[in-house]
């Protein structure tokens, strides 16, 4: 059956873009990996990580659990279809993904106090987690001042920053080949895993700030 103009239209502004599905993509091994540490904990622990990990169990494991569910709750939270069509569901949703990221920079800031490599990786893991907590929360205040347009600016910081459980996986072998030790290259990640994205999500959110918003969202342009 063939369908009309209006609802060819409707079909393609809710259909997930390549990006979405690269995100997607690059998530969902990375949830995983996460959730062994929680289930498989010492197993799989990068050896010269051990032993802060085995000494901070409280920190540790609330990061990892509660940094899957964000890294895998914000991507689904970024799916137009579930945004525009299933309203409740993408609140119900956004509200476990702001918990689960708050819980995420608490945990983050305790360890990066102890996060191996000396000061730089306390200031770079220690400045990620503090801009996790800043982002998401002026994200979720957005969201409640129905706020979309800057609710959908500080949401896409808020996941560049998660996403860096993302970056720092792909980053860290390639800067150990380089550098051939880890410490320098555990260095070099602290900062390189967020800074990139973090400026990503700023430059797209200025790059897009002038397009149309879907009826749903044009409650309120910040």
């Amino acid at each position: 059956r063939r369908m009309n103009a209006p609802s060819m239209r409707k079909r393609s502004a809710t259909r997930p873009p390549l990006t979405w599905w690269l995100v997607l993509l690059f998530a969902v091994p990375i949830v995983g990996y996460a959730l062994a540490y929680v289930i498989l904990g010492e197993r799989v622990y990068p050896p010269n990580l051990a032993v802060s990990f085995l000494a901070r169990p409280w920190g540790i494991y609330p990061h990892a659990l509660f940094g899957s569910l964000a890294l895998g709750l914000g991507a689904l939270q970024f799916n137009r279809w579930l945004l525009i069509r299933h309203r409740p569901v993408h609140r119900a949703l956004g509200t476990g993904y702001v918990v689960a990221a708050i819980v995420v920079g608490l945990a983050g800031l305790y360890m990066s106090v102890y996060s191996f490599g000396g000061l730089v990786t306390h200031l770079g893991f220690g400045a990620l987690a503090v801009l996790l907590l800043w982002t998401t929360t002026r994200a979720y205040l957005a969201a409640r001042q129905r706020a979309i347009a800057a609710h959908r600016r500080w949401m896409l910081s808020s996941y560049a920053l998660i996403f860096a459980a993302v970056t720092l996986r792909i980053e860290l072998p390639l800067l150990i080949m380089g550098f051939g030790d880890f410490t320098p290259a555990y260095q070099v990640v602290s900062w390189l895993s967020w800074v990139p994205n973090l400026a990503w999500a700023q430059w797209y959110a200025r790059r897009t700030a002038g397009a149309p918003l879907p009826p749903v969202e044009r409650l309120r342009v910040a």
